[in-house]
């Protein structure tokens, strides 16, 4: 038996959808009793895919059931419906579930969705993981602090760290407000380094809740310096076109001097250049980047970048 996999709990909650979708799960996962309580989170956004609950199911595989103090809760996939879809939104309501906490149980899918994972989930939480990601389309490499919790993101070991933004409605926001220690991690997605990412992401659960005490404390190394960086920039096309990287994804985590070619939209027929996207800041830090040749529509976010802080910022 691997970790603690085949004991832990797994529940279900049926979700009303509509006519043609029927109902739609929200499966989550209960261990140990008591607290300190973990809720670890992952699935907001559909197309955030299944990386986020890979990295769990990893670390879930590490830990013993002797080394747990307190309880977790664990809800891999917080938004089934539109993950089926690989949209970022459920197809009934295109709300985005990070932006309704704590939800209304007499509201539409999302809102439901999130009041059902306020109340089974969030509600008397001590600590709150919010796992997002690169997902389909993109990949990530860095995670968001919170004031009273820094040392959660920190446990981590992000290729970058930054403070969280002031953004109502999301789960974190709710369950900071509700006396939670939390913090949301933004690492990995689809690319060649998949399994990398999801190991160093369950390693960064462990060593979170070791920290806390949650788990019997353990020396985990990651062999990483994480930078602080100021606010995030969101590099987007004037126009649609299609994407060609420059840089892939080995490049996300990384600083880059000022005036290295990220990419280009081009023309799909012509391939006539249309705009280029270059690194702006003397270092610019690579958050978030598309490595694969897409088409894009205008304004889409195509890479998300920053600039080191200095000592003493």
């Amino acid at each position: 038996m691997k970790g603690i996999t085949n004991i832990i709990k797994w529940r279900k909650t049926w979700l009303p959808a509509g006519t043609a979708a029927g109902t739609v799960p929200l499966t989550i996962g209960y261990y140990g009793e008591g607290h300190p309580q973990v809720t670890i989170v992952a699935g907001v956004h559909g197309d955030e895919g299944p990386w986020g609950a890979w990295a769990i199911h990893k670390f879930l595989e590490r830990v013993q059931p002797e080394q747990i103090t307190g309880s977790l809760k664990i809800v891999p996939q917080a938004n089934p419906l539109a993950m089926g879809s690989d949209s970022r939104v459920a197809p009934l309501d295109h709300l985005d579930l990070n932006r309704v906490f704590p939800g209304d149980k007499n509201g539409s899918y999302t809102e439901r969705l999130a009041y059902s994972i306020t109340k089974n989930a969030l509600e008397n939480a001590d600590i709150v993981i919010d796992l997002h990601g690169g997902g389909s389309w993109c990949v990530n490499a860095f995670a968001f602090r919170f004031i009273g919790s820094e040392e959660l993101a920190a446990a981590f070991n992000p290729p970058f760290i930054l403070d969280a933004p002031k953004r109502e409605g999301t789960l974190t926001r709710y369950a900071k407000d509700q006396g939670s220690k939390v913090t949301a991690v933004e690492m990995g997605g689809r690319c060649d380094e998949e399994k990398a990412w999801a190991e160093y992401i369950a390693t960064g659960i462990e060593r979170c809740l070791s920290h806390v005490g949650v788990i019997e404390k353990k020396e985990l190394d990651f062999g990483r310096k994480t930078v602080p960086v100021g606010p995030s920039r969101v590099l987007r096309p004037l126009k649609g076109g299609l994407l060609i990287p420059e840089v892939d994804a080995s490049a996300v985590g990384t600083i880059v001097e000022k005036g290295t070619y990220l990419g280009r939209i081009v023309d799909p027929a012509s391939m006539a250049t249309l705009e280029a996207f270059e690194a702006p800041y003397s270092e610019t830090a690579l958050l978030l980047l598309r490595p694969r040749m897409t088409v894009l529509e205008g304004g889409a976010m195509t890479y998300v970048i920053s600039s080191p802080l200095i000592q003493g910022d």
